[in-house]
């Protein structure tokens, strides 16, 4: 997955986890090992059932009935997805969702519509059946041109052209 637990708790002054803890809240954090070939076969039923499982976890140690859980980006599109399966199967585990930064209406792709013709998926689709699965060079590319004056062009120019040393930012703390 692009993001990793970390960007919630990117050093001590804008840690949300550290704010959560600091209210009371007992936090447990699921971050997704970094996938390589042996992944392949690996589908989204397989992160679902996780979250399942890592709930079920959750609920054991901390002797609670019912959890309030997070997701953010993409794993907040799969959390959606493992609400949806709690709701249909009538399951109340989840006493409340809160989603960050997450896609889970497709029906307007907005700034995503590039990356979803058929000429740049079929790429894609190309990609995995070569390696068996998204290499991360080719993600982490294809989501800094979301905002390529921001991430690709601006500190190329400051960079290369400027001379200039690029500031730090709160991601190189880790």
């Amino acid at each position: 997955w692009i993001n990793k637990f970390y960007v919630l708790d990117l050093k001590p002054q804008n840690s949300l986890i550290r704010w959560l803890v600091g209210q009371g809240h007992t936090l447990f954090v699921v971050s997704w090992k970094n996938p390589d070939t042996s992944y392949a076969k690996i589908g989204m039923e397989d992160y679902v059932a996780a979250y399942l499982d890592a709930m079920d976890k959750v609920r054991e140690l901390t002797d609670q009935p019912r959890l309030n859980v997070v997701g953010y980006c993409i794993a907040g599109t799969t959390l959606s997805l493992t609400l949806a399966l709690l709701d249909r199967l009538g399951d109340d585990r989840v006493n409340s969702a809160t989603l960050l930064t997450t896609l889970t209406d497709f029906s307007d792709h907005g700034e995503f519509t590039t990356y979803l013709q058929d000429d740049f998926i079929n790429g894609i689709v190309e990609e995995v059946q070569r390696h068996g699965l998204m290499r991360a060079q080719l993600m982490s590319r294809t989501m800094s041109f979301l905002r390529a004056n921001d991430l690709v062009w601006g500190p190329a120019i400051r960079s290369y052209m400027l001379g200039e040393t690029p500031p730090a930012f709160d991601l190189l703390f880790w």
